[in-house]
């Protein structure tokens, strides 16, 4: 399995290496490098992010036990205005690295999606986001305004679509680090 895993998380800036040597991580940002021992992470959280230019990002957060985390991304940025996705990398560094933290920490937790007041959030503002589209619509169309009502239907169709697929991959749930949910996995090509 994969024991480095390089991207650049910015359009500007230089790449982050991460290697993985036993029950450590050695975290190089080409300015400093730390090691992370594996046996102090508290927590591992991974998710759906929507990305730009309509490319699917999937995220590792890791939280150690004095409170530091640290992330990588299943996108890395070429420039600024390219980036690449690493679905195959991302996904074999990850499987590596919860086995490696669960193999150091057995008492580490692994969730899937976001906290729980963040996806309910989410959900709140979507349900109301899309009944107010709901109104405009059924509005414009008692006035008659076809127009009005035909852009508000696009954008509620634009909004589930981007929405949707947030609030369904990242329900929060606890994951077991040697079968981490499929979804929040980029696919292989």
């Amino acid at each position: 399995m994969t024991k480095i895993y390089e991207h650049s998380p910015r359009p500007v800036g230089g790449p982050i290496i991460f290697t993985l040597k036993g029950d450590k991580l050695v975290v190089d940002s080409g300015r400093k490098v730390r090691e992370v021992q594996l046996g102090a992470v508290e927590a591992v959280r991974i998710t759906y992010e929507p990305g730009r230019f309509a490319q699917k990002v999937f995220r590792t957060r890791i939280r150690m036990k004095d409170g530091k985390t640290f992330t990588f991304s299943s996108l890395t940025w070429r420039s600024l205005v390219e980036a690449k996705a690493q679905p195959e990398e991302y996904r074999n560094f990850a499987r590596t690295l919860f086995a490696a933290i669960a193999d150091a920490n057995p008492n580490a937790r692994f969730l899937a999606g976001k906290s729980r007041p963040v996806w309910l959030a989410t959900v709140g503002l979507t349900s109301v986001s899309l009944l107010g589209m709901a109104y405009l619509i059924w509005r414009a169309l008692q006035m008659n305004v076809t127009g009005v009502a035909l852009l508000g239907g696009l954008l509620a169709l634009v909004g589930i679509w981007q929405l949707e697929p947030m609030i369904r991959l990242n329900k929060p749930r606890p994951f077991r680090p040697d079968a981490p949910p499929e979804e929040l996995l980029p696919s292989t090509p």
